[in-house]
């Protein structure tokens, strides 16, 4: 079995560092969430 390592978005204290609106927004900018919209658009129509 063999153990994949992931490089991390951010440091852990860049995200202590700043303030908590700020925090929301660089997690949520670095992540794309284009497939999970065409995804759920898919399941209500």
């Amino acid at each position: 079995m063999s153990i994949v390592r992931q490089e991390s978005l951010f440091s852990m204290q860049i995200l202590f560092d700043l303030e908590p609106t700020q925090r929301y927004d660089e997690i949520f900018s670095a992540i794309d969430i284009n497939p999970i919209l065409t995804t759920v658009a898919k399941k209500i129509i």
